[in-house]
């Protein structure tokens, strides 16, 4: 494969990582906006608890039980909607720790390849002034 080719080839799968990458965070913004709104809510939640799981008056404490049931069913759907999520992240942090690497490794052979092409044009452009300088040599010594 010529430098040319492989350059472009590795500018495209540059872009493509960082595709990838850029997909990934996305993902993870949403469900860290997720678990935020889950924490919010929980918040919410033991704040009503505290305000509300008193005996305040006779007629509501039939009902203390079964609202403190309800909420400490609903804290236990939260957190394992929270536990989820977190999962999902750790899932998600594990694809974009791996596609990074892999990214990082592609910036490392495009860099070669660049620092190659450089070296084959510093060469060339090297050639090509001896040659001119040895044109110039050669007709002035014939004169």
């Amino acid at each position: 494969m010529s430098v040319q080719r492989r350059i472009s080839a590795l500018k495209l799968i540059q872009r493509i990582k960082q595709h990838e990458i850029d997909g990934y965070a996305a993902r993870m913004t949403a469900i860290r906006s997720e678990q935020a709104a889950l924490q919010d809510e929980l918040a919410a939640l033991q704040a009503r608890a505290e305000k509300e799981g008193h005996v305040a008056s006779p007629e509501s404490a039939p009902y203390l039980a079964s609202f403190l049931r309800a909420v400490e069913a609903r804290r236990a759907f939260l957190n394992g909607k929270l536990d989820a999520l977190q999962t999902r992240a750790e899932e998600i942090e594990a694809q974009l720790l791996g596609v990074y690497r892999e990214a990082k490794t592609n910036d490392a052979a495009l860099d070669t390849s660049l620092a190659q092409q450089r070296q084959h044009e510093n060469r060339q452009e090297l050639a090509e002034t001896e040659e001119i300088a040895r044109n110039v040599y050669l007709r002035r010594r014939a004169e």
